[in-house]
């Protein structure tokens, strides 16, 4: 959810990775809005409740999918989120169709278009308050140009002085769920993750989570290992996050120490979809995430995605979206206990022209317009956009974390909201 402004401009586009010239918007008894969703594949949940705990997902699954002549394409479960999966429906079989057929059989939980997802930029080119201490400044070369970190006019999240408390811990795992990240940039490889539990290169699954040789975190787009960023967007977002401080290069991150794991599930053009989603959702819970940056939405309402989010033992931040508008984007709008959803504001403390704005829906506006961060090929660039704003609210949440441990994701998101300027 963003506009890059420097060093060049790339187009907002909205397709499908998987179909890019077959989506299609219709509208669901079950969502608000027209939407668009791959033609031919549902998510369905299976309902393991009461006398069907006893029966496992893939027996269940086997009598589902011969019902209505699907196949099934994923399996999306996880051990907190069990009885998952993405169907195929035959091919004479709308997905309006397929989705009234699955949730009228008892064994199915509920069933559900898989939507389209993107980063939903900006059509043109909030404020967290930190503790009254002494200011700790950094010596990166482009702090001075990092408005949303400190200003004159104190419209910004008081970074300086949070730092004068904590300047973050490699102890703290951030998922950036995005398009990847750049992590071998000068400003974000030390501060990028690797999975220790894994040994590089022998094609084994060594520490059992379902992925092979994920020492940097995991690609849902390609399924593979190397997450590495091809559009900028996740980059630019963990570097807000992460980027090392006080090392006399480029900027610096909301934690000058933090652990950055790229998970991958937005293609070069920004787009995805929700069996991606929740498959990053899921891999950044199974492995040790705090903090999970989510700066995209678009969709229906999918409750196979609140389901992985409310799972989750992190503080899940997600972008409001850029339309102007006074309406709903998922995931920012679920009504999920561990969401903070984040507006933008600009360096007047006002909201820009492209944020969204709820009086329930939005929790918190953070600095968006101008943001200067980390890009693709040891670059740094602006973009504009509620995914710039996110990324200050995730790395605060990971820097509360770094100072006092033992808080749960529910208290740090409440610490959050109790702390802005109101």
């Amino acid at each position: 959810m963003s506009r890059q402004i420097t060093p060049k401009p790339t187009p907002t586009v909205k397709v499908v990775n998987k179909t890019p010239d077959n989506t299609t918007p219709i509208q669901m008894n079950r969502t608000n809005t027209n939407v668009s969703y791959v033609p031919g594949e549902v998510i369905i949940r299976y309902n393991l409740n009461g006398s069907m705990q006893a029966q496992t997902t893939a027996g269940i699954s086997g009598m589902v999918s011969a019902a209505v002549g699907a196949s099934v394409v994923a399996d999306l479960s996880s051990p907190t989120l069990p009885g998952v999966q993405l169907m195929k429906l035959p091919g004479n079989m709308s997905v309006e169709e397929g989705v009234s057929k699955l949730e009228a059989n008892p064994l199915v939980a509920y069933a559900e278009p898989n939507y389209i997802i993107s980063l939903n930029d900006p059509p043109v080119a909030g404020e967290i308050s930190a503790q009254t201490v002494t200011p700790k400044i950094p010596n990166d070369p482009s702090y001075s140009v990092l408005w949303g970190m400190s200003n004159g006019a104190d419209h910004d999240i008081d970074a300086p002085e949070a730092w004068n408390l904590s300047t973050g811990s490699q102890t703290v795992i951030v998922a950036v769920v995005d398009t990847g990240v750049a992590y071998n940039h000068e400003d974000l490889a030390a501060n990028m993750w690797t999975n220790s539990d894994e040994i590089p290169g022998n094609g084994i699954d060594d520490d059992g989570n379902n992925y092979i040789d994920d020492i940097r975190g995991w690609n849902f787009v390609s399924n593979t290992n190397d997450p590495n960023d091809d559009k900028g967007h996740g980059t630019h977002c963990a570097g807000t996050i992460g980027a090392i401080g006080n090392n006399s290069i480029g900027v610096v991150g909301v934690n000058w120490n933090v652990r950055i794991m790229p998970v991958k599930f937005l293609n070069s053009l920004g787009s995805g979809t929700t069996d991606g989603a929740i498959q990053a959702i899921n891999y950044a819970n199974r492995n040790g995430a705090s903090v999970i940056s989510n700066s995209w939405g678009g969709g229906g309402y999918s409750q196979a995605l609140k389901d992985a989010i409310d799972a989750s033992s992190a503080v899940v931040v997600c972008a409001a979206g850029n339309d102007y508008a006074n309406t709903a984007i998922y995931p920012a709008a679920f009504d999920s206990a561990n969401i903070i959803s984040v507006a933008a504001s600009d360096s007047s403390d006002n909201r820009p022209a492209f944020s969204n704005y709820h009086v329930s829906l939005v929790d918190v506006a953070a600095p968006g317009v101008y943001i200067y961060s980390t890009y693709l090929n040891n670059q740094y660039a602006y973009m504009d956009g509620t995914s710039m704003a996110t990324p200050h609210v995730a790395g605060l949440a990971a820097l509360i974390k770094a100072r006092s441990p033992s808080l749960t994701n529910l208290q740090i998101r409440q610490i959050i909201l109790d702390s802005v300027d109101k």
